[in-house]
């Protein structure tokens, strides 16, 4: 079975990374070195919550939430009070999150100002950074967020100084969408024999694309061509008929056209393939240094983006509507997108052994079949995923 099919038996809500705390009688005071504690003169007076959101919220400390759990922002507040007396926060002036709808509805809600206020911590949310992040975590200009697997192993093999912190479950085929547009005679997938395919090879739905032609017996450069085209310009690429067709994630700026009926979709990513099985799991990551300095703090935001974003599937509708006030994407984009990829939302339910192991097929794959790994340049087993944060 694979492994989207366990976590969805286990839970049909959850995040796309955020990984158990740590279970302990009293604070966890994590990496050595200086540490504040959240108790003190700023602390506000204690707030109190009902008996049913307060036991709620104590489970959660510890596990995953599930379909059968109601996370009301009741709750959310209630385990941000479990998190501060459980763990004692390094300090830290700033922590720089990577944007995306958790951080943008926690910090809107007030959410990250309640968890790390007392510690003294601000939290930016930080744009722009697809594409950029180890340059930006290099500069100390960003300290947490998320890519799949494939950037994130791209990134260790160029030697990047990052590691993962979490891994969520595995998507379905539907978070990659190959598009033509809606006049195109193409109608398949098949029919893109010969044709110029548009993909951005920086992003993991190159990969989704490169393994359905793998799977015709197809070569890049004799059966189709290929452009490496950045997900900003895709969409004006195949508006203009520059490509005959696009392998992308249906973002709000594109999935509009699929609902305007502009875009037609032909296909996805290979159901029960390499990507759909452990290549499109979405990685949370940080700057190793940092990651090790800080473990409380990060693994306090990791629980906070888990029952937020378990929140946030409970609560499609009137979450995009309110992010449409936030990004300006209309809700109706943004929550076509989210359905897409509310798999990704899960966190993956395998030990750490299956983890490496996975990550590592997966790595084998990348060597055999894109250029932009080798041998030389392996990731070891080891230097995946970061053993603080899994337990």
């Amino acid at each position: 079975m694979k492994r989207s099919e366990i976590a969805t038996k286990i839970a049909s809500i959850g995040l796309a990374a955020a990984l158990l705390l740590t279970a302990c009688g009293g604070k966890d005071t994590g990496a050595a070195g200086g540490a504040s504690s959240n108790t003190g003169a700023a602390t506000a007076e204690a707030k109190t919550f009902s008996a049913e959101a307060d036991a709620l919220a104590a489970e959660l400390i510890n596990r995953y939430p599930t379909a059968d759990d109601n996370i009301t922002e009741e709750v959310i507040e209630a385990t941000i009070e479990k998190l501060k007396e459980t763990y004692t926060f390094e300090q830290l002036e700033d922590l720089k999150i990577g944007s995306g709808d958790w951080v943008y509805i926690s910090d809107n809600k007030g959410w990250f100002k309640q968890l790390f206020g007392d510690n003294g911590t601000t939290v930016s949310v930080v744009e722009g950074t697809v594409g950029n992040e180890v340059q930006l975590m290099e500069r100390d200009e960003l300290h947490l967020t998320n890519r799949m697997l494939y950037p994130y192993l791209l990134y260790k093999a160029q030697g990047g100084d990052i590691t993962g912190l979490a891994l969520s479950a595995d998507p379905d085929a539907s978070i990659v969408s190959i598009l033509v547009n809606s006049n195109s005679d193409i109608q398949s997938f098949e029919d893109l024999k010969g044709k110029n395919i548009g993909s951005w090879k920086a992003g993991c739905q190159y990969v989704a694309l490169l393994e359905n032609a793998l799977d015709l017996g197809w070569t890049e450069g004799v059966d189709y061509t290929y452009s490496n085209i950045s997900n900003n310009d895709l969409k004006t690429a195949l508006q203009a008929g520059e490509i005959d067709a696009i392998s992308t994630h249906p973002f709000t700026n594109v999935n509009s056209e699929i609902i305007n009926g502009n875009f037609r979709e032909i296909a996805t990513a290979k159901p029960d393939g390499v990507y759909t099985n452990y290549g499109g799991a979405t990685v949370t990551f940080a700057p190793t240094g940092f990651a090790n300095e800080h473990v409380n703090i990060l693994k306090a935001a990791l629980k906070l983006r888990e029952v937020v974003n378990a929140y946030i599937l409970l609560n499609k509708e009137s979450v995009c509507e309110l992010l449409e006030t936030i990004t300006r994407d209309p809700a109706e984009n943004s929550l076509f997108y989210l359905d897409r990829r509310k798999e990704t939302y899960f966190n993956a339910s395998d030990s750490l052994d299956k983890l490496i192991d996975d990550t590592d097929n997966y790595q084998n794959w990348l060597i055999e079949n894109v250029e932009e790994f080798s041998e030389d340049g392996r990731v070891p087993r080891d230097a995946f995923f970061n053993s603080n944060f899994f337990s």
